[in-house]
């Protein structure tokens, strides 16, 4: 129950949060806690495998409202000690948190069980929020017995659904049928990404960011564009390409098609250093085959950036001010939207951002909160 200042005391589960193994698996999950905790008590409890370490480890650490307990389970080879090493440390991680309101899950695969163990330990209400990708409909065909087993075992016990994009929930309302989902989209720091001064030079420049895996996204797609691009005769334009994970691959094939002059990689760098990539550049490319959300696109538009992409995530309700649609695995199309762009092709950087309000961190603890008086009131 709410105290009597109205605020909760949310425990956090995530099966993707960061790790000193993943130091960016998750982090927007992090950031959510972050957020949350300006209005509620929020406990998060993690449990994440770790090879280097023989015995268990726990670290507690507090700021404010927020309380992160995560503990290190040593990576062993068993999987049923592996289990048994899991379930204890989650165990140990329970004891420790009095009573809660309500738990606020993320991502049920592969970890979803446990959020059902929390449930029943504290029995409170379980909301779950989905990003997982693994929904889409290629992906479905191929889960395991384990993922099966989590979905079939977790699917009566989650009171709230939430999908971050309408995108998502299409495919997520395949797998709950009988389940009102609501859409709450992730949240963006509207104040800090704001719109900046571009260059003032006659060069159009591009930016890409991503993981560059090749699973979702299509970074050999992108540099196929480019590639097109240039035998048209195209000089004037550039594409930065932002990745924290490792580029050497994607750099050597730009060196061999001779396009380095064209195309740059930057990172890893800290969330808040991408804000000037957003603002010196003309256009945002997403080249993916399948997004959930895209923190990416939200960011970009309230930088009043334009973006090019594939109709996925909250791209695919994108409208004509705010950017142009591209066919997937189809780099002639991706090359030809670009093409605008470095001709003069332009848009209302206010009109862009202005509709990147929904997004904003205030209508996201807004939403959040009439749902949670759904469940606790």
């Amino acid at each position: 129950m709410q105290n009597d200042q109205g605020r909760l005391h949310i425990l956090l589960l995530s099966s993707w949060y960061p790790s000193p193994v993943s130091p960016y698996l998750g982090n927007f999950v992090q950031e959510q806690a972050r957020l949350l905790a300006k209005e509620h008590k929020v406990t998060v409890l993690y449990i994440s495998t770790n090879p280097l370490i023989t015995e268990l480890e726990e670290k507690e650490m507090v700021d404010g409202n927020l309380k992160e307990l995560i503990y290190y389970v040593p990576q062993k080879s068993n999987f049923l000690s592996r289990k048994k090493e899991f379930e204890r440390a989650f165990t140990t991680g329970l004891s420790k948190i009095k009573s809660v309101d309500l738990i606020h899950a993320h991502c049920i695969l592969p970890k979803g069980h446990l959020f059902v163990n929390a449930k029943k330990y504290f029995n409170c209400p379980l909301i779950l929020t989905e990003h997982g990708s693994y929904f889409r409909p290629e992906r479905r065909k191929k889960w395991n017995f384990k993922e099966r087993f989590i979905l079939s075992y977790c699917r009566k016990s989650i009171d709230g659904l939430i999908a971050v994009s309408d995108f998502l929930k299409t495919d997520l309302q395949k797998s709950f049928p009988a389940k009102l989902i609501d859409v709450i989209h992730n949240p963006v720091n509207i104040d800090f990404f704001r719109p900046g001064i571009k260059p003032g030079d006659s060069i159009k420049r591009f930016l890409h960011v991503s993981t560059l895996d090749t699973e979702l996204k299509d970074p050999h797609g992108i540099i196929e564009a480019i590639d097109l691009l240039c035998q048209k005769g195209y000089s004037q334009f550039k594409l930065t390409i932002v990745s924290d994970e490792p580029y050497a691959k994607w750099q050597q094939i730009v060196q061999q098609k001779k396009l380095d002059q064209y195309i740059e990689f930057a990172g890893p760098m800290a969330h808040s250093d991408l804000l000037a990539y957003y603002q010196r550049s003309d256009a945002f490319v997403l080249f993916s085959r399948y997004e959930t959300f895209s923190i990416v696109i939200a960011e970009a538009w309230s930088t009043g950036t334009p973006v090019i992409s594939t109709p996925v995530g909250i791209a695919s309700n994108m409208t004509e001010d705010q950017g142009l649609l591209v066919l997937s695995h189809d780099s002639p199309s991706l090359a030809l939207e670009m093409e605008k762009i470095i001709n003069g092709l332009t848009f209302n950087t206010q009109n862009i951002r202005d509709k990147a309000i929904e997004f904003s961190t205030e209508n996201f603890l807004k939403q959040l909160n009439q749902l949670y008086d759904r469940f606790t009131k």
